[in-house]
């Protein structure tokens, strides 16, 4: 529209040029031309003479008022009145293009602007002046007989020469001439007669391409071509050609621009573009079905052209590549057309579509369509097996079978699938009943069906089918009855249902009459044969009312054939005892099992419990020994056996044997452990009246290492093998709390040995509890159990809790108890009948930390409970009890906390303390009303409270005094020893070897000592009287080889001479020798010419005595030692001790290594004699004492060296330290030597 605008412009500019142009641009070409000269028409006419018509070969002019001059030759011209006109015409078939009015007068000149307006206008030309015009027109004759170029020359002139007449009007104005011309020359050119073939052209956008005829004429030039609307219904070529581009109507002009002959000219026709029409129709029949057999999806079932006819009103073969066309599907998931190729892809899942081509309007075609149904499934390869992955696939089974007949279309399940709320049942009234085979591959259905009518199930009718390797779940509800978990009716000939699963929950609201609901069947007519082979059916069923007098577990009604094979019902149900039964009516049962009857009266198969079905035992049997794997469990996992071929879950048995009698039995998945715990039993279980009850059965073993671990391949038996022990030996903390776990699992009259000492440690493991007392015997053998428990706020806490009828002996505990709560024990807590303790020691520090009551914490037992008779013998409590809070002091007792029954405590020892006040006691706490305490021969140390027993200190303790009193008159064996200078023990065999070790022996009716040291200097405490088997003392003797000696026993002097104080002189101590024997406690000096026998073998050894520890004469004293007197005692005694110079040397404290020995002996000397520094020793009249003074002690001068005060100076006299020592007078072996 914009360039047409433009180019309607551009030629009117041009038509305003062309009206001032020059004579130079005017082209005169024509065909012919005529001369009309004034001259010649006043020769015809006369002059003045008016003119209306002049005609001369194809031309005419009519004058409307004119008249011829009165002038001829060159002044003849025609004159026109004002305001009129003329026309030229020209012939039928021509036209005028260009008129010269040569030399014209009127109104202003030429050269004026106004000069052109002496003619008023001339429709459809233009008119200028142009004086060349004769000239340029190449006219005959031209420039002669006076037909001349002149600058009043007018030309009229379209080159187009679009009229075949001429108007041209003069002017009419008054103050001008009449317009006057002199001749008329007129050229003209031929017009065409051209036209176009039709008026009309109806033509097919789908052509694509028209070109409408044309009819020339005569004309000889170039045609031009223009359609009224550029491109919006066609596009025009240069050629007149078109392209249809949409549908509608347009013109089509075919233009001829003028030329030197011909005038321009131009035809139109109308071009009437329509859409073309296709029709589709079946060319040969279709199918309905289009089974789809492969992998995978995009596969071409079928071609929709192969089918198909397409045909056009125009004739034109249809074009499907066009933008109109399509190929629709109503599920492209089901079915994919490729509308260009037609062929069909299937996609994802089975179904029935519609399939419609369709052309839609466009500029090609107007609209059209066909519609074609297919129900498209997918099949194995070669059996047309239907394939079913969800609920589409399964609706689209049940139409073929439903609405097409095809009832014996086999199907397999490849997906579990949920069919929801919307009911959709295979198979029909309308003899429609399924009767192919279904093989569900162990996939399940679900369904949540709610209906009001009667007659559901998965499916609804089946004869001569076979449904195998099926699961049905969800719910099935319904008002109404006959309702089935997987079939509702079986209606003729042979059918078989195996390896099936039904889960469904069948819940009918029907209450008039039998509600008719089957786990599996609801109805098998008669005629029918129905074999039921490993199947399971676990839902519910619940009817209402009168429905509950109806229903059966596997089929309700049973009217047929109906055989059951290794079967389990785990479903539950409301049914009454009427019509109902467990697993079907009328029919034959093999291997078949139940969990919960449906109704009492009708119980059929063989009743299992929840806990045979986890175990694996039903499981195992409904496989009944079969190759095949059919029935399985992944035992732990699954509660109920399962229909499964896979082998993984096969379930074996495993057989525990004892004594070849089978004893339990447990199940295995293979290649699995034993579900469950491996079988326990008790000693007694395997043993019966064989079983000792303080035995320890180790374990219970099994052959070959078999336990809860153990991988199971196959059936087997494993042997139970017993190992049985006198006792429970304990070498650890983990046997101590194995020991615990099992008297507290019930075997608790168990003995026990402890093996070596044990610690404990912090974790707190306690033998016996209130309903497991321990009652048996256990021997610590001497050994210890160390603990170092903190119970924290927990009381009631000791090693042994609860005992009844227990023995305890030869056990040691040591360590710490702590805790904030009460009630705490070094040994046992809580003793319940006849209960004997022997041989223990408890050395247990306990410390509580309670704030609101007493403690309440013992050594040995904190309870005795009433009806208890506890006997303690022979035992020692060492540990202490500490109270941190003052009301927590109260109620602690050394031995026994609280006595409510007898408790007798025979040679006990306490040597513990406690910080306890009001209640405490240092043995056994107060006896309660009607309870007896006896304490027998028992000692403490320190109380606990209230005093109990007899007083000994820690000296008697050490030097077996104590010891000797625990033995106390027993002769018939040792049970108290000890090694002098340490605590009273038991007697311990082994322990006679040590040096010291006294104990009693039986045989010789006395105490004994296998190997009895004295060690010089250091003091042994010795409270009883025993034999020595031998005696070693082992003593250095000075230079001189003299010596102080007291012993602890008698002895015959060998090897020395023994004398005694006999008086004393001043600086002189004088002894006499003693003929008999030493005396036990008694001082004797003594001197050796070798090497003295101070020991021996079978020495009476005494128990110390003060008696004979002083011997006197004349004011002088020797006083034996059986402890070492340190130096500030002996210098404040005035004591004088043998040196070994051989004389007593007073000690004083300036020399504080100046001691008395255990068992040596020292002077004091009367007042008179005790400012000397030195005493010599006569003996028997003679003294003794220094040698002569030396320079060189040959013989002794490796001896000690001391000075004249007695003090040791140096260990030698070598060279060394005769240079190191001052100049003097030293002794060195007796001898005096001079050092310069």
């Amino acid at each position: 529209m914009k360039t047409t605008n433009i180019i309607q412009r551009l030629c009117l500019f041009l038509f305003v040029l062309v009206l001032a142009a020059p004579a130079w641009a005017t082209d005169y070409g024509r065909l012919d031309y005529e001369t009309f000269r004034s001259r010649n028409t006043v020769n015809a006419v006369g002059k003045k003479k008016p003119v209306s018509t002049l005609r001369q070969g194809r031309v005419e002019i009519n004058f409307s008022d004119c008249r011829t001059t009165s002038g001829t030759d060159n002044s003849a011209i025609y004159e026109l009145a004002k305001g009129s006109h003329f026309s030229v015409k020209v012939d039928e078939g021509y036209a005028v293009r260009w008129i010269i009015l040569r030399d014209t007068e009127g109104g202003k000149d030429y050269d004026e602007r106004e000069g052109i307006w002496r003619i008023d206008r001339v429709p459809h030309y233009a008119y200028f002046f142009e004086k060349t015009a004769i000239s340029n027109a190449h006219i005959s004759g031209g420039n002669k007989d006076n037909l001349n170029d002149d600058n009043n020359n007018i030309v009229v002139y379209n080159y187009s020469a679009p009229e075949r007449v001429v108007n041209i009007y003069t002017h009419n104005n008054k103050d001008w001439g009449q317009f006057k011309v002199r001749d008329i020359i007129v050229g003209y050119v031929k017009v065409p007669k051209v036209k176009f073939e039709r008026d009309r052209y109806d033509v097919y956008t789908v052509s694509g391409g028209f070109y409408a005829n044309l009819d020339k004429d005569e004309y000889d030039g170039k045609v031009e071509y223009k359609v009224a609307n550029y491109e919006d219904v066609v596009k025009l070529y240069g050629d007149g050609s078109l392209k249809l581009l949409h549908p509608g109507t347009e013109v089509l002009t075919a233009i001829f621009p003028a030329n030197e002959k011909f005038a321009g000219a131009s035809c139109s026709t109308t071009i009437n573009v329509k859409r073309d029409r296709v029709t589709f129709n079946y060319q040969i029949e279709r199918p309905k079905v289009l089974y789809y057999e492969g992998e995978g999806y995009a596969h071409e079932v079928h071609n929709l052209y192969d089918y198909s006819d397409f045909t056009t009103e125009s004739g034109i073969p249809y074009k499907r590549g066009n933008d109109g066309f399509n190929v629709e599907c109503t599920n492209d998931n089901v079915l994919r057309p490729d509308a260009m190729s037609g062929k069909c892809f299937f996609e994802r899942t089975a179904g029935t579509v519609d399939v419609t081509i369709n052309q839609r309007k466009n500029d090609l075609y107007e609209e059209s369509s066909l519609k074609q149904t297919f129900t498209v499934i997918r099949t194995d390869k070669g059996a047309h097996t239907m394939l079913i992955k969800d609920l589409n696939e399964w609706k689209v089974f049940a139409h073929l079978v439903n609405d097409e007949g095809m009832t014996n279309l086999n199907a397999k399940l490849e997906a579990d699938v949920n069919l929801g709320s919307e009911i959709n049942m295979v198979g029909n009234v309308s003899s429609k009943d399924y009767s192919g085979t279904f093989d569900g591959q162990n996939h399940t259905l679900t369904l949540n069906w709610n209906a009001n009518t009667n007659d559901i199930a998965p499916f609804r009718r089946v004869k001569n089918a076979t449904i195998k390797n099926l699961r049905t779940e969800g719910t099935i509800k319904s008002s109404s009855y006959f309702l089935g978990g997987l079939i509702d009716e079986a209606t003729g000939g042979s059918n078989t249902v195996a390896n099936c699963v039904s889960a469904v929950n069948i819940t009918s609201s029907y209450a008039s009459n039998r509600c008719g609901a089957g786990g599996l069947i609801s109805y098998i007519y008669t005629n029918t044969q129905v074999t039921i082979t490993d199947c399971l059916v676990k839902g519910s069923i619940n009817g209402t009312g009168a429905g509950r007098t109806g229903m059966g577990g596997f089929v309700c009604y049973q009217y047929g054939t109906c055989t059951l094979n290794t079967c389990l019902y785990a479903g539950t149900n409301n049914g009454s005892n009427e019509y109902s039964y467990t697993i079907a009516p009328n029919a034959t049962l093999n291997n078949c099992y139940y969990l919960n009857a449906c109704g009492s009266e009708y119980k059929q198969g063989t009743k299992v419990t929840e806990e045979q079905l986890r175990s694996g035992e039903v499981a195992y049997k409904l496989q009944n020994g079969r190759n095949n794997t059919v029935w399985g469990q992944m035992l732990g996992t699954n509660d109920e056996p399962l229909l499964t071929d896979d082998g993984a879950k096969r379930v074996y048995k495993v057989d525990f044997t004892f004594n070849s009698q089978v004893r339990a039995t447990r199940y295995a998945t293979r290649n699995k452990a034993i579900y469950g715990s491996m079988p326990t039993f008790t000693p007694k279980d395997l043993l019966g009246s064989d079983y000792n009850e303080h035995h320890y059965y180790s374990g219970i073993a099994f052959e070959d290492g078999f336990n809860g671990s153990t991988t199971v391949t196959s059936d087997k038996q494993v042997r139970i093998n017993l190992a049985e022990k006198d006792c429970y030996e304990i070498a650890s903390k983990e046997n101590w709390k194995a020991f615990c776990d099992i008297v507290n699992s019930g075997q608790n009259k168990i003995d026990a040995k402890l093996m070596r000492n044990v610690d404990l440690g912090s974790e707190i493991n306690m033998v016996g509890n209130d309903s497991k007392e321990y009652g048996g015997t256990f021997d610590g053998q001497g050994y210890t159990l160390k603990l170092n428990w903190d119970s924290g706020s927990n009381g009631y806490i000791a090693p042994f809790s609860v005992v009844e009828g227990a023995t305890i002996k030869n056990l040691r505990t040591e360590g710490q108890i702590t805790s904030n709560e009460k009630f705490l024990s070094g040994l046992l807590m809580s003793a319940y009948g006849t209960i004997t303790l022997t041989n223990c020691v408890s050395n247990v520090n306990i410390t509580s930390s309670i704030l609101i009551s007493a403690c309440n914490a013992a050594g040995m037992i904190y309870f005795v409970k009433p009806g208890a008779n506890v006997t303690i013998d022979d035992c020692v409590v060492k540990g202490n009890i500490t109270a941190t809070t003052d009301i927590g002091k109260d109620k602690m007792a050394g031995f026994v906390g609280s006595q409510e029954g007898t408790c007798t405590l025979n040679n006990c020892l306490y040597l513990g303390s406690g910080n306890g006040d009001t209640f405490s006691r240092t043995f056994v706490g107060d006896a309660y009303y009607g309870a007896t305490t006896t304490l027998n021969n028992c000692y403490y140390l320190n109380t606990c409270g209230k005093a109990q027993g007899t007083k000994i200190t820690a000296e008697q303790l050490k030097s077996g005094e104590v010891t000797k009193k625990l033995q106390a008159d027993r002769t018939d064996k040792c049970y108290w020893a000890q090694q002098l200078g340490e605590m009273p023990d038991f007697y311990n065999a082994a322990d006679k070897s040590k040096a010291n070790y006294v104990y009693y022996d039986a045989a010789k009716n006395g105490w004994a000592c296998d190997d009895f040291r004295l060690t010089d200097g250091q003091p042994l405490p010795i409270g009883l009287d025993f034999t020595a088997a031998t005696v070693t003392y082992e003593r250095n003797f000075n230079g001189t080889q003299n010596a102080t000696l007291c012993l602890p026993y008698d002895l015959y002097a060998q090897g020395f001479k023994a004398y005694t104080l006999s008086g004393g002189n001043k600086n002189e101590v004088h002894f006499k020798e003693v003929d008999d024997k030493l005396t036990a406690y008694t001082p004797y000096y003594i001197t050796a010419n070798g090497m003295p026998q101070l020991g021996g073998t079978n020495i009476e050894v005494k128990a110390y005595t003060g008696a004979n520890l002083t011997t006197s004469a004349n004011g002088y004293s020797i006083k034996g030692t059986v402890v070492s007197m340190d130096n500030a005692t002996a210098a404040a005694a005035n004591a004088y001790i043998l040196q070994d110079d051989g004389m007593f040397h007073k000690v004083t404290t300036d020399n504080p290594g100046a001691t008395v020995p255990a068992y040596h002996a020292y002077i004091i000397c009367p007042p008179q004699a005790s400012g000397a520094k030195q005493l010599s020793v006569v003996l028997d009249g003679e003294t003794t004492g220094i040698g002569d003074v030396t320079n060189e002690a040959t013989d002794g001068k490796n001896g000690p060296v001391y000075d004249l005060q007695g003090r040791r100076v140096a260990d030698r006299l070598d060279g060394a330290t005769r240079h190191s020592l001052p100049a003097g007078v030293y002794i060195v072996g007796g001898r005096k030597v001079v050092v310069k």
